[in-house]
């Protein structure tokens, strides 16, 4: 069982991703966020594999510092209408059925969507720091998250969200010390900091918000009108998550986990939002103690 990437041709691009463990074991699915790429979860695979899982962990569109093709275009970046769809094609490719889906940060919308979209293909889903797409600016928590998701219009603007991502200062004063000497590293060990030099490369990792985070979901309150899931779900809330995240949205994600699914909530305090890198041993042990109830 060693690392293995292949390189897939699904819906048109040529995705990277990570395969591991036996063929014929139980798939655990991990979807990587912004501005990260497949190498996030270096840190949750091998708790996984020993567990007995076969663990696929793509490049998605966009991702920084990945080797998946990335289109320019935002209308390329749509979660219900091209993402999910590359999920299941390399699920097909892969040949497998059914599998437990993971996501972290923008990956937990993807995640959350492919078990709405794609019930009979989902085991179990796990959603870590982002709630259910259509609730994300809805509810009790909706002033306090639109606050908090101030960046997001500053990165639908062309050249300004660019400027602002390379700048390295866009949340100066926002992050505790702690959470930026945490995260800092990361971005060095990730090659994100180096992939910021590749023309497109930044631009591709913003489309996720241009094409799901844009003026429309300040006006609807959500990404995009997801229908609800049916499988049992654990949302995982980061207290560093704090910083772009209410945990109002996160909790309230509850509602849309209908029956047989239970819906499971857990709080972990951590300092930094990119955890399942920066401090990896209890989102492991989450995943895990859910995974195998």
């Amino acid at each position: 069982m060693t690392t293995n990437v292949k390189r897939l041709q699904v819906n048109g691009l040529n995705f990277a991703v990570t395969d591991q463990g036996d063929a014929g074991a139980t798939a655990v699915v991990l979807l990587h966020g912004f501005p990260n790429n497949k190498n996030m979860w270096g840190k949750q695979i091998p708790p996984l594999l020993k567990a007995g899982y076969r663990v696929v962990a793509p490049d998605l569109r966009g991702a920084l510092g990945g080797e998946s093709y990335s289109p320019q275009e935002p209308e390329a970046y749509h979660i219900e209408k091209d993402i999910v769809k590359d999920v299941a094609g390399i699920l097909d490719a892969l040949n497998i059925k059914k599998a437990h889906i993971v996501g972290h940060d923008w990956g937990s919308p993807v995640a959350w969507a492919f078990a709405a979209l794609f019930p009979e293909r989902t085991l179990k889903l796990v959603a870590i720091s982002v709630g259910h797409p259509s609730g994300l600016l809805k509810g009790e928590h909706r002033g306090a998250q639109k606050q908090k998701s101030w960046y997001v219009l500053l990165l639908n603007i062309p050249g300004d969200g660019e400027k602002a991502m390379t700048s390295g200062t866009m949340f100066d004063g926002l992050q505790t010390e702690e959470s930026q000497a945490m995260d800092g590293p990361m971005f060095q060990e990730l090659g994100m900091i180096e992939a910021m030099q590749k023309p497109g490369a930044v631009t591709a990792a913003i489309n996720w918000y241009r094409a799901n985070a844009n003026v429309s979901l300040f006006l609807t309150g959500a990404m995009f009108e997801c229908p609800p899931v049916t499988c049992d779900t654990l949302q995982i809330f980061l207290s560093g998550d704090s910083t772009f995240c209410t945990e109002g949205q996160a909790k309230s994600s509850g509602q849309y986990v209908k029956p047989p699914g239970i819906f499971q909530y857990e709080r972990i305090e951590t300092p930094s939002h990119f955890a399942p890198w920066t401090d990896p041993e209890p989102i492991s042990k989450s995943i895990l103690g859910f995974l195998k109830k």
